[in-house]
C-alpha cells in the first residue's frame, strides 16, 4: 500500500486539466448527496423551517445577535444575548469565522439570514474535494478517484453530525491525512506542507474546539515525520515551527473568547458521552440492515460507523498474508500519525472503557487528578472521527492496490460499495436532518405595538441551560429561550437566557441574585420586558399598581413603564386575580 508513483515527464494538456478539474466533480457529489438527503431547501439562507430544534436554534441566534453587536473583544462578542453576562459566538457555536467574515455586510443581508444549510452543503463538498485528492495518491484513474470520494462524501459519521454543523467540517481531517500521505522530495515541499497544516489549524480554531484539537493533534505528528523521520528540517527548525503555530493558535484562542473569559472549561459528563470499542462496526440504528449493537445511554457522541458498503470492501482484500507485509511498511513510515490517532482514540475511549456497551475496565479513580482538563472534553467519543477516516483511508488504499491490475473488476467493486452505502443509508428515505421544524417565533398582534423605548427581554428566573443554580430554577419549556431570543433580536432588545456551550456559573449567580433582589424591591426597569415564570407570577402582581401585567402569545409579560402602546394593550389582557398571601411573595 503506497502512494501511486507515476512515470515523471510532461503530462498531455487534457490530462493536466482533468487533474485539476477531478477535485472539484467530487465537490459536486457532495453537493447532490446534500440534496439527496433533502437539504435543496435548507440552501435558502432565509428558510428557517427545518431549525426549530436541537442546536440549530442556538446557533442561529448567537449569529443573530453578533451581526447587531458593535465590534469588540473578544472577537464575536455578543453583550445582547444572556445579557449581563459575557459570551461570543464561539460559545453559542455560530461558527466564528463565518460569522466574521458576514459581519460586515449584516446591513445588506436579510434580517433572517443563516447561513447553517449553506455551511452544512459546503463541508460535504469539500469532503468530496478532499476526498479525491487523497484518492489520487493511491490511484490514477479518475473514475476510481470518484468512487473512492464518494465514500468520504457517505462518511456516516459526517451526516451524522449535522445537528451540530460546525462539528461537520470533517474535511479537515481528510486534508490532514492528505497531508501526511502525500510525496514530499525536499524540504521546500516540507515547509509547503506545513503551510497547509497550519492554515486547516487556523480554520479549525475558528469552527470547533473539539475539530482544533484533533487538527492539532495529526499537524503535530505531521511535524514529527517530516523532521525526524523524513529529515527534511532540523530540529531547531521543527521547535521553531512548533512555537509559532502554538502561539498562534493559543492567541487566535484568546481573541475567540475561549479561554480569559472566567468561564469554566471542565464540564460533566467525561466518561459517558465516550466511543465503545465496538463503534466502527457500530450502526446504532444507521443501516437498515445490519443491527445496532448494544451501547450504554449516552455513547451516540461515540459514533463511528464506517457503513456498510466500506465493511463490505473487506471482503475484496483477500489473504491479509498478502496484504499485510504492505500494512506494516506503511505503518513504519507513518508511526507518527498511527500515534496521534491511537491517543485520540484512547481519549475517545475516555476513562471507561467498553465492548458492546459492558464496562471492561475503568481508571476513572486513578484519572482524577486529570480531570480539570479531561473534563474540557466530555463528549470525548467525537475523537473517534480520526480513526474513522484512516481506517477507511486504509481500507481503499489496499482495495485499490489489491486489484491495481484488474482495473475493471476493481471499478465494479468500488461501484458497488458506493451502491450499497447509499441504498444502507438510514437518512437517504427518512430525511430526518431537514424534516420540517418550524421556526419558534411569537406571533400575537400586541408585539407590533411594543414601544420604542424598550432596551430589554428579561425571563424571570432566568432560563439558562445546564445551569444547575437554584436561583435560576424555572418550569420555562426547554426552547422558551429561542421564542424570546427571536423577538428580542427582531426588535432590536437584548435578552437574560439563552443556551451556550460553557458558562461562568459565578456571573450567572451574581447577576441573577441580583435580579432577585431587585424584583423582591420594586427596582423595575421601565425599559424593560419581565417575562414572568406563573409561579413567580405573585410577586410582580404583588408589587400593586408599580406594574402591568397580562397574557400574551401564552405567556405571563409585566411592564413598569406607565404609558406607551403596549402597556395599554397588556391592561387588555389582565385578568383579576386574588392577592397573593405573604408566603407566596417570596423570591
Amino acid at each position: 500500500m503506497g502512494t501511486n508513483t507515476r512515470s515523471p515527464g510532461i503530462a498531455a494538456s487534457p490530462e493536466r486539466a482533468l487533474t485539476r478539474l477531478l477535485p472539484w466533480a467530487g465537490a459536486l457529489l457532495g453537493v447532490l448527496w446534500f440534496i439527496a438527503l433533502g437539504g435543496a431547501r435548507a440552501l435558502d439562507p432565509t428558510y428557517l423551517e427545518w431549525l426549530g430544534w436541537g442546536d440549530w436554534a442556538q446557533h442561529v441566534l448567537g449569529w443573530w445577535f453578533f451581526r447587531e453587536a458593535p465590534w469588540g473583544f473578544p472577537l464575536g462578542r455578543t453583550p445582547g444575548y444572556m445579557a449581563p453576562l459575557t459570551t461570543t459566538v464561539g460559545f453559542t457555536d455560530s461558527n466564528p469565522w463565518i460569522s466574521l467574515v458576514l459581519k460586515p455586510f449584516a446591513g445588506g443581508l436579510p434580517q433572517d439570514f443563516q447561513f447553517i444549510g449553506l455551511w452544512l452543503a459546503s463541508c460535504l463538498a469539500l469532503q468530496g474535494f478532499m476526498g479525491v485528492k487523497l484518492m489520487a495518491l493511491f490511484t490514477p484513474r479518475a473514475l476510481h478517484q470518484l468512487l473512492g470520494a464518494a465514500l468520504f462524501v457517505l462518511a456516516p459519521v459526517l451526516v451524522f453530525r449535522f445537528e451540530h454543523d460546525t462539528l461537520c467540517a470533517h474535511w479537515m481531517l481528510t486534508a490532514l491525512l492528505w497531508l501526511h500521505l502525500r510525496p514530499r522530495p525536499d524540504s521546500r515541499s516540507a515547509w509547503r506542507t506545513l503551510r497547509g497544516a497550519l492554515l486547516i489549524n487556523v480554520l479549525a480554531a475558528g469552527v470547533h474546539p473539539y475539530l482544533m484539537v484533533m487538527v492539532f493533534a495529526l499537524s503535530t505528528a505531521l511535524l514529527v515525520n517530516v523532521t525526524w523521520r523524513e529529515r527534511l528540517l532540523t530540529r531547531r527548525q521543527a521547535g521553531l515551527a512548533f512555537l509559532g503555530g502554538t502561539v498562534m493558535l493559543a492567541g487566535l484562542f484568546f481573541a475567540f473568547g475561549y479561554v480569559g473569559q472566567g468561564v469554566r472549561g471542565a464540564a460533566h459528563g467525561f466518561g459517558a458521552y465516550s466511543a465503545d470499542m465496538l463503534s466502527l462496526i457500530n450502526p446504532m440504528a444507521w443501516s437498515r440492515v445490519l443491527p445496532a449493537l448494544p451501547t450504554r445511554k449516552d455513547q451516540y457522541e461515540g459514533f463511528g460507523y464506517l457503513g456498510t458498503g466500506v465493511l463490505v470492501l473487506i471482503a475484496f482484500l483477500g489473504s491479509p498474508a498478502v496484504w499485510w507485509p504492505e500494512v506494516r511498511a506503511w505503518a513504519r513510515a507513518h508511526a507518527p500519525l498511527l500515534v496521534a490517532v491511537g491517543l485520540l482514540t484512547l481519549l475517545a475511549f475516555s476513562t471507561t472503557l467498553t465492548f458492546g456497551g459492558v464496562i471492561l475496565l475503568s481508571v476513572r479513580k486513578l484519572t482524577d487528578v486529570f480531570m480539570p482538563v479531561l473534563g474540557m472534553f466530555r463528549s470525548s467519543g467525537r475523537f473517534i472521527w480520526p480513526l474513522h477516516y484512516l481506517v477507511l483511508t486504509g481500507i481503499l488504499a489496499l482495495v485499490v492496490w489489491r486489484w491495481r491490475e484488474r482495473p475493471a473488476v476493481l471499478t465494479g467493486i468500488l461501484l458497488g460499495a458506493v451502491a450499497i452505502q447509499v441504498v444502507d443509508t438510514e437518512e437517504l428515505w427518512t430525511q430526518r436532518r431537514f424534516r420540517p421544524a418550524p421556526w419558534l417565533r411569537l406571533g400575537a398582534p400586541e408585539w407590533a405595538q411594543l414601544d420604542s423605548f424598550y432596551r430589554h427581554v428579561v425571563l424571570y428566573p432566568p432560563y439558562i441551560h445546564d445551569s444547575k443554580l437554584p436561583c435560576t430554577e424555572n418550569t420555562f419549556a426547554r426552547d422558551d429561550y429561542v421564542r424570546w431570543g427571536d423577538l428580542a433580536y427582531r426588535k432590536g432588545l437584548s435578552t437574560n437566557s439563552g443556551y451556550v456551550a460553557r458558562i461562568n456559573e459565578r456571573h450567572v449567580e451574581q447577576s441573577c441574585e441580583a435580579l432577585v433582589a431587585d424584583v423582591a424591591q420594586g427596582r423595575l426597569s421601565v425599559d424593560t420586558l419581565y417575562v414572568v415564570d406563573t409561579p413567580k407570577l405573585a410577586l410582580f402582581q404583588g408589587l400593586g399598581e408599580q406594574v402591568t401585567c397580562g397574557t400574551v402569545d401564552g405567556f405571563n409579560v409585566c411592564v413598569a413603564a406607565r404609558d406607551g402602546r403596549f402597556r395599554e394593550e397588556l391592561l387588555k389582557t389582565a385578568t383579576r386575580t386574588p392577592m397573593p398571601s405573604t408566603m407566596d411573595l417570596r423570591p
